[in-house]
């Protein structure tokens, strides 16, 4: 086991230092991400995502054909860990814009890292578990040139912008029979940075190009906190089969407080030009001023959800067969404030069924019929409203749960590979811009048991 152990945290050694990598090289180009605190990525598991983004009522790591996830969504959950966990997660993010005036398209695809995180077991007797870790909570990334007329003369504006919001958490759990408890704490913390570039497109006189700039770093602690009580419906015992079916509820609630984030933003205005290698030079500042203290207002937000399941408890061990979930979601984006100022948003929701199952897990003959199958649906209103109509979105999603085989001599060890496609659009008639949005997802569950005295060496 200490071979296989070594391996798994030089895996996970390389991905942490990899992440931040992965990040920087993200290309999204959506002018939605212009608006609040950019493309808000909810931050959701591999699995939650399969099952249209159910988060609040859902858990597992108690059942051998799904193996142990961390749920960062509700922090109740790490009171289920039993072994020690390392959950990452990457994602092929294509989108597709379409503007009805002028009519036009533009396709962008991107590879970006979801999450990572280990969850760890503190009391299995008395039922204490916490996770931390790392995960990007939204990105701005966007690109824009927009050509008109001024003074006589075209002009060319270009508008740019790159950041983001980013979570360093930690968390625990607690569990007393069938009600659970628990929070996250840590850091949000995050830059963004916007650019405006204006030019006269002219024929006589010659106008000097204007660049203005603003960059903004940003951070702040955080605290939210989860809830799940679970009560079993009905039992089924077979004797004959030695085994016990159970029908079971799960109840869900999770959110998070209001926070102000602690900001300094740095503005700059100057005209410029374009040296022969094609490299903007300042000819003159107009406006500097650096370090300027504000603060930048966070909206509260929660979920509540229902989950049903039902679970066998065979020789072979305790598996899920299938769930069925609900949820919704709310964020008050309208007292979001960036430095004191309002912004194009408005308040959110989302409404998210979900569900899983698992054809064979019992008898294990069939390598497929231990998959675990998830299949979701969404839909709600996006927080970003650029042009007053709101911004509706729909989607649906499915993905798998496969478990690796584990041999003999690794009793001990669970691997779990997730997938989750994600399909939808953001906008409808209402709106001259909407996106269309593929996210194709893959995450790995590692498990293993450690800090166990040797037996024989």
């Amino acid at each position: 086991m200490r071979s296989v152990s070594l391996t798994m945290f030089r895996f996970f050694t390389v991905l942490v230092f990899g992440f931040p990598l992965l990040t920087a090289h993200a290309q999204e180009n959506s002018p939605f991400s212009r608006y609040g605190m950019g493309d808000w990525n909810q931050g959701q598991h591999i699995n939650s995502r399969a099952m249209g983004g159910l988060g609040a009522a859902y858990a597992d790591g108690l059942s051998n054909n799904n193996g142990q996830t961390i749920n960062f969504m509700n922090p109740a959950t790490y009171s289920n860990m039993y072994l020690i966990s390392y959950d990452i997660g990457l994602t092929f993010d294509s989108r597709t814009l379409r503007s009805n005036s002028p009519d036009g398209k533009f396709v962008s695809n991107n590879l970006i890292p979801s999450y990572f995180a280990i969850g760890i077991p503190i009391n299995k007797a008395r039922n204490i578990g916490m996770a931390f870790g790392l995960r990007p909570l939204s990105r701005v990334n966007y690109s824009i040139t927009e050509v008109g007329r001024a003074a006589g003369d075209s002009i060319s504006n270009l508008y740019q912008g790159s950041g983001g919001l980013n979570q360093v958490f930690l968390g625990l759990g607690k569990r007393w029979k069938g009600f659970s408890v628990g929070f996250n704490t840590g850091v949000n913390f995050g830059r963004k940075e916007v650019s405006t570039y204006v030019g006269f497109i002219n024929d006589t006189v010659t106008y000097n190009k204007s660049k203005s700039t603003s960059l903004t770093n940003f951070s702040s602690f955080f605290l939210s906190g989860g809830a799940q009580y679970e009560f079993t419906l009905k039992t089924k015992t077979y004797a004959a089969y030695k085994t016990v079916n159970k029908y079971l509820v799960r109840l869900g609630l999770s959110g998070n407080l209001g926070s102000n984030m602690n900001a300094t933003q740095d503005m700059n205005h100057t005209t410029y030009y374009y040296s022969a290698l094609g490299v903007v030079s300042t000819i003159d500042t107009v406006y500097s001023k650096n370090n300027i203290k504000g603060t930048i207002t966070m909206p509260a937000s929660y979920a509540a959800g229902i989950t049903f399941r039902k679970t066998t408890q065979a020789p072979r061990g305790l598996f899920d067969i299938w769930s069925l979930g609900a949820e919704y979601t709310a964020t008050k984006w309208s007292d979001y404030r960036f430095m004191g100022l309002t912004d194009q948003v408005a308040d959110s929701w989302m409404f998210k069924v979900g569900g899983s199952f698992s054809p064979d897990p019992v008898s294990g003959r069939s390598a497929w019929g231990v998959v675990n199958y998830r299949f979701g649906f969404f839909t709600g209103k996006d927080y970003v409203d650029a042009d007053g109509n709101g911004l509706k979105i729909v989607g649906a999603s499915f993905g798998t749960g496969v478990p690796i085989r584990k041999w003999n001599n690794y009793n001990n060890q669970f691997a779990i590979v997730n997938t989750s496609l994600q399909f939808g659009k953001r906008g409808d008639s209402k709106n001259n811009v909407t996106e269309g949005f593929v996210r194709l997802s893959f995450g790995l569950s590692l498990s293993d048991l450690w800090f166990q005295k040797r037996r024989y060496d």
